[in-house]
């Protein structure tokens, strides 16, 4: 198995195209057909599926291609560093993370990162847990933290931050009979107007599962969806409604005197962020560091 011809094998999985892999490897078609078909040869199985109308990766493509990028990324760091003499070099790892880790958790711990690492340039990308999960096992980012586990081959789950979910409450006189109390239950909820996500989000994830534990469903509150946690703390401040929110997300409100906040006595409502990433993959010096670096800082958080 040749280097060239992974290269052929994962520039036509990226263009869908083997006339569109052809001309961005500056090659004739002919060529990366004759690549694939030794490959194919080599392993004794079909890459891809030719008669569905689309070219489609086979479960047997799909293995390849996984071993495929690594082995192309490896090579491709293995040339910078003997390039540079052994010296330390460049690197950006992506990073996929669910809204509370991605907007509350992870900067701050970037930050500090940034300063001992400055060779290593760290770029943040959001998505709801279940997106985040599929995009580490498909090798669209090296590694991610998430609220909800995602059972998927070979993920692998490292528990970092453990968190809970409170009410947040307007800090308003409409709502003074809420405020009142040290805790709320499910009947003080009852005829609120409650602001959540969209199906996906961790956070809400959690509440629904608590809910049915309860034998309660969302069905009892008059519920409105939000596409971000910013925004529903925005509508809460308004008074728009009541919302179940990550501690983590309210915590500079509170401080400021913004929002109110109650936990919610009949429901268990605590749970891990995860560090996750994929079993086999093999990570690069910067990818390695940054998980080392996040398993320190969060456990020094912990113990403070």
């Amino acid at each position: 198995m040749e280097f060239y011809h992974l290269e052929a094998f994962a520039a036509v999985v990226a263009c869908r195209s083997f006339s569109r892999a052809a001309e961005k490897l500056f090659l004739s078609q002919p060529t990366v057909s004759a690549h694939i078909k030794s490959l194919e040869t080599e392993l004794g199985v079909q890459l891809f599926d030719r008669g569905k109308g689309e070219l489609l990766l086979t479960p047997a493509g799909d293995t390849l291609y996984r071993y495929a990028k690594d082995m192309l990324e490896m090579r491709e760091h293995l040339y910078r560093e003997f390039a540079a003499g052994g010296s330390l070099q460049e690197e950006t790892v992506t990073v996929g993370a669910s809204s509370v880790p991605c907007q509350y958790l992870l900067p701050p711990a970037l930050a500090a990162f940034a300063k001992e690492n400055r060779h290593i340039n760290v770029s943040l990308r959001q998505d709801n847990s279940h997106k985040v999960c599929e995009g580490v096992y498909n090798y669209h980012y090296p590694l991610g933290m998430v609220g909800e586990r995602v059972e998927l081959p070979r993920l692998q789950f490292e528990p970092l931050v453990r968190d809970e979910l409170i009410v947040a409450i307007p800090a308003l006189p409409a709502f003074d009979c809420l405020l009142a109390k040290d805790a709320l239950t499910l009947d003080d909820l009852a005829g609120q107007t409650l602001l959540i996500r969209e199906r996906g989000s961790g956070t809400r994830s959690l509440f629904e599962q608590a809910l049915q534990q309860a034998g309660e469903n969302l069905g009892r509150f008059r519920v409105q969806l939000f596409g971000s946690q910013e925004a529903i703390k925005q509508a809460v401040r308004c008074g728009l409604g009541l919302s179940v929110l990550s501690r983590y997300v309210v915590e500079d409100y509170l401080a400021c005197g913004l929002l109110a906040a109650r936990p919610l006595a009949d429901l268990a409502l605590s749970r891990q962020f995860w560090l996750v990433t994929y079993e086999k993959r093999v990570q690069t010096p910067g990818t390695r560091a940054l998980i080392t670096f996040l398993r320190r800082h969060f456990q020094e958080e912990k113990e403070e």
